[in-house]
């Protein structure tokens, strides 16, 4: 049967069977539809569906919305009073009421609804999986050590960083993953985060190792640097007569019990593996731009060398400004986002994607070009969501982002090669792990459950960030 005798078919059955309800209520296809005001009912002209064109994977799922268009010139959203049906539903179903359609074998269906007397149609187009191809081995090639020479004095640390060289050129900061080992420990000892401590004077070598790839550098130890003391002043005793102070009672003193507070867990890291960025809401290698007397709040540490106003933060939580103690979480999101890369692909397709409207499955989920979010997407279950993108990652306005059925936002990271922009009122969930690009954040936007970690630089207007 093709689908414009289906949709014929479907029409004449569809009206007369509202047509006879409605008369047995008592009025025409819509009759008022305005009981508060007492305005007459205008007459139903159109009924359409959106999106026009839907293109989904086999198993994933598809929101069409159904509008009523009246000729007073008003419309109004029935997709929750129309009734649906595909005209192919060996290729597409959809749920007769709510307009939720769900590709099963690939080809092309057309979705209809029917309100009053009137339908509108969609087409629904449904295509195969993408063959996962295997993830390419990239193996470490090289290894160096900065700085390659230092001194210190007795007592003093220098901290030293490992650099990586992989076989696809890619260099990365591999510090707290490598084996640190001083040549001499009677003259200079080196913990595994990579400083090193100045014992005696003299000369050590510092040696990194992973795997069979090494690198060394070089200690210098100096003595200690001495600070001569204050002359001591001689100062006659004076004597003072004996003051005969009346003994004081003083009443037995209750003290409380100790309590101990309870230890809280940090929540799980989805097995990406975050570090000390762990307890960062906003992090920024280069700047934080925020706009001075907004309604910014963020819940969670905050970092950056430079920030031109200081986002306001919940009760006990940091801002940290020191390049020295961003050097570690620097490095553990550079980390963070070679393990998120190298995790196997579930979906692999050569182009960029729009999310907006579907229903997906814990997974790693890859795309050549960028990935959008215009709507809703909705996460369906407990388990880890890895969203990767060669190019930027962009989410419309009033966007949302919806975890259904135990998926957690700790398990959702987002990974994008290029600029990230978030859309104004949006509500998004997740971690972005920005390694090298900016993070841009639109007014009134929220990052209610997720974390905003970026190699580059963070915007902020007027948002809600809670990690």
């Amino acid at each position: 049967m093709n689908i414009q005798k289906y949709t014929r078919t479907l029409l004449c059955t569809t009206g007369l069977l509202a047509a006879a309800v409605l008369a047995a209520c008592g009025g025409s296809s819509d009759h008022g539809r305005d009981p508060i005001l007492g305005l007459p009912a205008a007459e139903l002209v159109s009924v359409s569906v959106t999106p026009a064109t839907a293109t989904v994977l086999v198993g994933a799922s598809q929101q069409f919305l159904a509008t009523a268009s009246y000729a007073d010139g008003t419309s109004r959203n029935v997709t929750n009073l129309s009734t649906w049906a595909s005209a192919s539903p060996a290729i597409a179903q959809v749920s007769p009421a709510g307009g939720l359609a769900t590709g099963l074998t690939p080809g092309s269906a057309a979705i209809t609804a029917a309100f009053g007397a009137k339908t509108g149609a969609a087409t629904l187009r449904v295509e195969a999986m993408t063959p996962v191809t295997p993830p390419v081995v990239v193996s470490l090639t090289g290894l160096s050590v900065t700085p390659a020479s230092a001194s210190v004095r007795v007592g003093a640390s220098q901290q030293y960083t490992a650099i990586a060289t992989y076989s696809d050129s890619s260099t990365a900061v591999i510090t707290n993953n490598v084996n640190w080992v001083s040549g001499s420990t009677a003259i200079a000892t080196i913990a595994q985060s990579g400083s090193a401590t100045g014992v005696a004077v003299g000369n050590a070598v510092i040696t990194a190792s992973s795997g069979d790839k090494s690198a060394t550098a070089a200690l210098t130890v100096t003595p200690a640097l001495i600070i001569d003391p204050p002359p001591v002043v001689v100062v006659p005793p004076v004597v003072v007569p004996p003051v005969v102070v009346p003994p004081v009672v003083v009443p037995p003193v209750t003290v409380p019990p100790v309590t101990t507070p309870p230890v809280v867990d940090f929540p799980s890291d989805g097995g990406i593996g975050l570090g000390s960025i762990n307890e960062f809401a906003v992090l920024a290698r280069t700047t934080i731009t925020n706009n001075a007397g907004g309604t910014t709040f963020v819940t969670g540490n905050v970092g950056g060398p430079v920030q031109n106003v200081e986002p306001p933060q919940a009760i006990g939580y940091i801002n940290v400004k020191s390049g020295f103690e961003l050097s570690r979480p620097f490095e553990d999101l550079q980390v963070a986002v070679i393990n998120g890369n190298n995790r196997p692909c579930t979906v692999l397709s050569d182009t960029g994607i729009d999310l907006g409207g579907l229903v997906l499955k814990p997974g790693v989920y890859c795309y050549s070009g960028a990935i959008n979010l215009t709507g809703k997407l909705t996460l369906n279950g407990s388990g880890a969501y890895i969203f990767r993108a060669k190019s930027n990652l962009t989410t419309a306005a009033n966007s949302i982002v919806e975890l259904t059925n135990g998926a957690s936002h700790n398990n959702v990271f987002w990974i994008p090669f290029g600029e990230t922009n978030l859309g104004a009122k949006s509500a998004f969930q997740g971690t972005i792990l920005a390694g090298g690009e900016d993070i841009k954040v639109g007014d009134g936007a929220s990052v209610l459950n997720g974390r905003l970690l970026s190699g580059k630089a963070v915007v902020l207007l007027n948002n809600k960030i809670t990690k």
